[in-house]
């Protein structure tokens, strides 16, 4: 795994610091690495690492090479580099209560790189100490399956509370509203699945030799977790002072209005009208839904469920 890691980073690399695109030759050259074996076997070898490495989000392109029959890779670094980030000193006091609150190891040096641009932080008041142990997780394991495309099995915890185990094909993992998941072929249903990894129970064990399968050359992990796209709608929301910040992280803006009971009134713009109606219930009695009437009334509905779940009369 190690040396595989090794010659993925090295090919990046390479074809980041090369002045324009190079040949499969040229790469050989410069790399050391794809002269083991036949012609065909070191392409082909050469064929899966830079899947891979595309896979990962390295944007490798394939351009004709000038005066030649041979194609060539490149990477541009406008497309592979971050911008610059540049910090006010409040950033950088949270970022450091961050680090002192997990108290994660290796961290200390990352935070010095990010400031080191940035004003001299803020002063908080953070009152006693205070540690916050983080689990480990999944992840490590997850993703090693996904780079080396080795079949895992895990135990699955799902929405009801129940566990089961799941065999899957593994081929990516993907971030969405704050949570991780793996992305994958369900073996048992025969078709793509996602699964968040902090339902994992334990840690997943990869089973067969790696190469076990192909993940499919389309697949688009974003879509296969957030399924078919439906249109947002415009939602205005009565809102306390003490849930303001929750709604303008999700893009509220003031309209400059007052309802009559003094809450300031926001308006979201495409705020989807089922995944998120969990949201505003999540905030209870401290957002009013004003428009649309639809929606107000299927959060009202929600509430009154919620209500005589608990044996509260509503």
């Amino acid at each position: 795994m190690a040396e595989k890691v090794e010659r993925l980073v090295n090919l990046t690399i390479a074809l980041l610091e090369a002045p324009g695109a190079l040949s499969l030759a040229e790469l050989r050259r410069r790399t050391g690495y794809y002269t083991d074996g036949s012609p065909a076997a070191t392409r082909r070898r050469f064929e899966r690492d830079k899947d891979e490495l595309r896979h990962l989000g390295v944007p490798i392109e394939t351009v004709s090479l000038p005066h030649s029959d041979e194609v060539g890779y490149r990477i541009a670094r406008r497309s592979y580099e971050l911008p610059d980030v540049d910090l006010t000193a409040e950033e950088v006091a949270a970022l450091a209560l961050a680090v002192r609150l997990t108290g994660a190891a290796g961290t200390p040096l990352a935070l010095a790189k990010l400031a080191a641009r940035a004003p001299d932080p803020a002063h908080l008041e953070v009152g006693a100490d205070t540690r916050v142990e983080l689990p480990e997780g999944p992840l490590d394991a997850v993703a090693t399956a996904v780079l080396e495309r080795r079949v895992l099995v895990f135990t699955y915890r799902r929405a009801d509370g129940g566990t089961g185990r799941r065999t899957a094909d593994p081929y990516g993992v993907v971030q969405r509203r704050a949570a991780w998941y793996l992305v994958g072929r369900d073996h048992d249903r025969d078709a793509l699945r996602a699964f968040r990894l902090d339902r994992m129970v334990g840690e997943p064990q990869a089973t067969e030799p790696p190469g076990a399968f192909d993940p499919p050359s389309e697949l688009d992990l974003a879509a296969a977790v957030s399924g078919p796209a439906q249109p947002g709608v415009e939602v205005t929301l009565a809102v306390a002072e003490a849930a303001r910040w929750q709604v303008e992280m999700r893009g509220g803006r003031d309209t400059g209005r007052r309802h009559h009971d003094g809450r300031a009134v926001l308006t979201l713009d495409e705020l989807h009208p089922v995944r998120d109606r969990a949201w505003i219930l999540g905030l209870a009695g401290a957002v009013e839904v004003l428009a649309p009437s639809a929606l107000r009334d299927q959060v009202a509905a929600g509430f009154r469920a919620v209500l005589d779940a608990h044996g509260v009369s509503s």
